[in-house]
């Protein structure tokens, strides 16, 4: 997720700077709400996109990439306009007009609240509602962060690098939060333990999961023709899963033995078409598993992405200033 943050706060700056202008706006210049609304939309974009993929990525499943970035698009395009605004104004209600130096406090407010709606999106498009409040938590952390740091980092350097270097280091403070969030929210894991697929390793984020080759389900099982789109729903139980066959799916095998509904307990197996998975718990640091491997390794694998910004500029002493704007462009918006 921290890798994914960075990459995603990468893609965002060139977006932002490419389409809205970094100095000037080329949308909405008249307004300093809605330009700044675009510009954190498309940081927000950039960053969002890539943490979509992450999931698809860890489980090398190109298909499930392609469609957590559909389903989060919308959610993004249009959570970040609102962000955006909303940073906006409550950046300049929180201003002292009788400072010209950096604000560090409204800036790290603004960043948070478009942090949290990047977050969100993002958990949306996983389509799980664990991974949604790790997203709002680890979004709203490292863009406050972020933005706490913003101006210390762009003090003395251009705005446009000041930009760059604060939009990848919120993008990589919320891929890394909201992977650390994941990783202590979760405890089941399903392990695949034959076949081409191999050691794949499926993190059980909420407490009902979906098995099945469809690309919008938890547990994704590919190039298995035994396997439906929606075969079996496992519920977390203090034991291990309680498990379900779904309707018009074919019965799994427990630990070798047919059936349609019962419990797996960690270490046990379950086959689903002529896939094996291998059910691990990680529990105080270590990990409970039939496989051996280790959940923390596999833990650090996924992805996720966040925006930033500029240090302000030295202003002359002016009789009327124009409003500061969280983007803090070098030229002021017209």
């Amino acid at each position: 997720m921290t890798a994914a943050g960075a990459i995603g706060g990468v893609i965002g700056f060139f977006m932002s700077e490419v389409i809205q202008g970094g100095d000037t706006a080329r949308f909405f210049a008249e307004s300093l709400v809605w330009s700044t609304a675009v510009w954190f939309m498309l940081i927000v974009l950039g960053i969002g996109i890539a943490l979509s993929a992450s999931q698809g990525v860890i489980e090398k499943n190109q298909e499930k990439s392609g469609v957590n970035i559909l389903f989060a698009t919308p959610i993004l395009i249009v959570g970040g306009i609102a962000a955006g605004a909303i940073a906006q104004k409550i950046y300049e209600s929180m201003l002292d007009p009788s400072l010209d130096g950096p604000q560090v406090f409204p800036r790290a407010i603004g960043w948070a609240i478009a942090g949290l709606g990047a977050g969100v999106a993002v958990g949306l498009g996983f389509r799980s509602l664990t991974r949604t409040r790790n997203g709002a938590l680890g979004g709203l952390g490292g863009g406050f962060i972020g933005g706490l740091l913003f101006d210390a980092i762009g003090s003395g350097g251009s705005a446009a690098n000041a930009r760059f270097i604060g939009i990848v280091l919120i993008g990589t403070l919320m891929g890394l939060l909201i992977g650390l969030l994941d990783v202590a929210s979760t405890d089941y894991y399903l392990e695949i333990t034959n076949g081409e697929f191999r050691g794949r390793q499926f993190v059980l984020f909420d407490q009902s999961s979906i098995i099945g080759c469809a690309r919008t389900v938890p547990v994704t099982i590919m190039k298995d023709p035994l396997v439906t789109e929606q075969h079996v729903r496992v519920t977390k139980n203090s034991g291990g899963l309680a498990f379900e066959c779904l309707k018009g799916a074919q019965p799994v095998l427990i630990n070798g033995q047919s059936s349609t509904v019962g419990t797996l307990s960690v270490g046990g197996s379950l086959q689903v078409g002529n896939t094996v998975l291998v059910l691990n718990r990680r529990k105080g640091g270590s990990v409970q598993t039939g496989a051996h491997q280790n959940f923390a390794a596999s833990a650090t694998q996924q992805p996720h992405f966040d925006p930033v910004h500029q240090s302000p500029v030295a202003q002359q002493p002016p009789a009327a200033r124009p409003r500061p704007t969280i983007p803090m462009q070098n030229k002021p918006k017209q």
